[in-house]
């Protein structure tokens, strides 16, 4: 009889395990509870942003700046009265003040307590009344839905998860930061379409017209035409310009306001 070597049906020092497999198995579980929060953490501040008081927030977001300012500029005063009188069609629930600041950008921004800032390259640009309105009344229609305080909760929850993950010095929660505004960058498209959803009603109820509502837009547009934005479409926090133009268009004709 011939001998022949073979493994044994059992080794109990021998693990038939697969570790890698689990590893990703558990790997994937954390992901996907780690998502679930962010999503549910999410939806909650967005939810807690819309009852906090509007008065409430005025006094807790104060702005000195504003504070401590010389009297506003002849400039500043004509931009303070349009503002006043968007806000008859957009009520956000506290009084919104505005400054002018010297910036070659074409911007300008809505800070939580209501100010706007009001880069001067885009208060030197814009010709008409129409195009300027349409600008200060998206940053109404920010304050009105409350844009900034959803931010502001959303990039907490995520820096709070990426720590909690991470740790505070850990090396990976830098690069899990970025990785997680990508929701948020999508999130700001969204809150950034309605804005000039809202802000083309407002315009409407104030000046009887819609005319000029897009020359920012279309400015913007003429200067960045040559280059290629699409690879940095879903990273951006805005929607493309052309795409915003298109939408107040249809969006115009659908409720019949003047548009040319």
């Amino acid at each position: 009889m011939k001998y022949s070597t073979k493994q044994p049906s059992q080794n109990h020092n021998v693990s038939h395990d697969k570790p890698l497999r689990e590893f990703f198995a558990l790997l994937l579980g954390a992901a996907l509870l780690f998502g679930a929060f962010l999503l549910i953490a999410g939806f909650l501040v967005d939810r807690a942003a819309l009852y906090i008081d509007p008065a409430l927030e005025a006094r807790l977001f104060s702005n000195r700046f504003f504070d401590s300012r010389e009297a506003p500029t002849e400039r500043e005063a004509a931009l303070q009265s349009v503002l006043d009188g968007l806000a008859g069609c957009i009520d956000v629930g506290y009084p919104v003040r505005l400054r002018i600041v010297e910036s070659d950008d074409l911007n300008a921004f809505a800070y939580p307590g209501g100010s706007i800032v009001v880069l001067s390259a885009l208060a030197d640009t814009l010709n008409t009344k129409n195009g300027l309105a349409f600008v200060l009344a998206h940053e109404l229609a920010h304050f009105r839905n409350r844009d900034h305080l959803r931010g502001m909760g959303r990039s907490l929850v995520f820096l709070a998860a990426s720590v909690a993950v991470t740790g505070a010095n850990s090396g990976l929660s830098s690069l899990l930061t970025p990785a997680l505004s990508l929701e948020g960058a999508q999130f700001s498209q969204h809150r950034e379409s309605d804005a000039d959803a809202t802000a083309l009603h407002a315009l409407n109820c104030f000046a009887g017209d819609v005319r000029d509502a897009t020359e920012f837009f279309e400015l913007v547009r003429d200067e960045e035409q040559g280059a290629d934005w699409s690879g940095l479409h879903y990273f951006s926090s805005h929607p493309q310009v052309q795409e915003r133009i298109d939408a107040l268009e249809n969006l115009a004709e659908d409720y019949g306001y003047l548009l040319r």
